[in-house]
């Protein structure tokens, strides 16, 4: 019998969207600003469908980078969520994955998104 912990991990294993990003040379960092329609492409052919993209921090009008603009999304990366039609278990692969029906958070104009580099409080085990 499997174990189901060790079914359930490599289920979760099937969406990694770190190494999705960085093979498209999206990488965490403190220093460059990413645009939110390059993110979706790149998880969007990967995953097979558009997911959702949620941004936090502050609106980017109220950046100095987006004065005067009327994007008032946000600006840092704060979680992606992938959506499938499901047979059965999740962790049993019977899925198809569909595009998100929510609008992403985060701020439209180019390079106005933060992916940050993680720091020891932000990551758990």
């Amino acid at each position: 019998m499997i174990d189901f912990f060790e079914t359930a991990i490599e289920y979760y294993l099937t969406y990694p969207t770190w190494d999705w990003l960085a093979a498209a040379r999206i990488v965490p960092s403190n220093t460059t600003q990413y645009t939110l329609s390059n993110i979706q492409d790149t998880l969007t052919e990967a995953s097979g469908a558009l997911p959702y993209i949620g941004c936090s921090g502050p609106r980017y009008n109220e950046t100095d980078a987006g004065q005067g603009s009327d994007d008032n999304g946000r600006t840092v990366i704060s979680e992606v969520w992938y959506y499938n039609h499901v047979l059965g278990r999740p962790q049993d692969g019977n899925s198809i994955p569909v595009n998100t029906t929510y609008t992403s958070t985060c701020a439209k104009a180019e390079n106005a998104v933060w992916y940050y580099e993680p720091t020891s409080s932000s990551v758990r085990d």
